[in-house]
């Protein structure tokens, strides 16, 4: 049995596959599996996971159930004890494992409840590195991740290492979340009262493609709110954890409702309605003017693609 299976789901990604495959094949620790899901893909992904290797573990769904449900399809057939999450477009370092088991090892030798180990990522633009790293992006300073903190905003690469039976006693991921699954998780498990550790180390490659379509701004502000009811709904939030969730709904709201006028149908983009919407846009301007600056960059350029090949 190894005590790592690196997870990855895979649709229409036969573009990236063989080169996210290969990352973890060249892994300095050697004492791990790839457990892979093809979700519907209509290119050759199902045939570069057939070939991919003796300790690659593949599965393939008929039609694509989204990214957290072809987790969870891999997980249920994974045998580690750690698990590792890579998005099929993405890569891993040559020492993501050997580097990331140390932290989790270390910090458990010295007594505290890691319910998962953290990163950073280059990030690799077209054929080029950036300048800047994951943690840069994200705005990730060097505070402790506590639950107030990654409600705030989540600043964990989806490629981090979670203990099987930490990740199993929460449920794993949110089936119906689609690019907030990984922040759904995050937050069950500082829920529990496990600790997120972050390794500062750039130990992954985020690939970033350019060019997002504007429309998806609504389905990413649809699932931001939904991953945050989902929160309320568990009941383990403290009385300053739940404002900080209902003012992030609120937002999100806000961004559904904008991101429909600005993309929508003629109708959508009436005049009525927006006078409708003032309130609640006044609102979120008012209180949330980072945020606010920060997602009207987005609305000029794009954001940022579907993780996983998913469109």
């Amino acid at each position: 049995m190894p005590r790592v299976s690196v997870i990855i789901p895979a649709h229409n990604a036969a573009a990236f596959l063989p080169d996210a495959l290969h990352s973890v094949q060249t892994q300095t620790y050697a004492d791990w599996e790839i457990v892979a899901v093809d979700d519907g893909s209509r290119d050759d992904t199902w045939s570069i996971l057939q070939g991919g290797a003796p300790k690659v573990r593949a599965m393939r769904n008929a039609t694509a159930a989204g990214p957290a449900a072809a987790r969870n399809r891999a997980l249920a057939q994974a045998s580690g004890e750690l698990i590792a999450f890579l998005d099929a477009d993405d890569l891993l370092l040559p020492t993501y494992l050997e580097r990331q088991i140390a932290c989790l090892d270390d910090a458990t030798a010295r007594g505290r409840r890691v319910g998962l180990v953290t990163c950073d990522a280059l990030l690799l633009e077209g054929d080029r590195y950036a300048g800047h790293t994951y943690r840069d992006l994200v705005h990730d300073k060097d505070r402790p991740l506590t639950l107030e903190r990654v409600l705030r905003r989540n600043p964990i690469y989806i490629s981090s290492l979670v203990p099987a039976a930490v990740g199993e006693s929460v449920g794993w991921f949110d089936a119906e979340l689609f690019g907030t699954e990984d922040y759904g998780l995050w937050l069950k498990i500082l829920e529990r009262g496990f600790e997120a550790i972050r390794n500062p180390e750039p130990l992954a490659v985020y690939r970033c493609h350019g060019g997002g379509i504007s429309s998806h701004i609504a389905r990413q502000a649809i699932n931001n709110r939904r991953t945050y009811e989902l929160a309320l709904a568990r009941g383990a939030l403290n009385g300053r954890q739940r404002r900080i969730v209902r003012r992030a709904i609120r937002y999100n709201r806000a961004m559904e409702q904008v991101a429909s006028l600005r993309f929508g149908s003629a109708t959508n983009r009436s005049r009525t309605r927006l006078i409708r919407l003032l309130p609640l846009l006044v609102w979120v301007a008012v209180t949330n003017p980072r945020w606010w600056s920060q997602w009207l960059t987005v609305l000029r350029t794009g954001p940022l693609n579907a993780p996983g090949g998913w469109r």
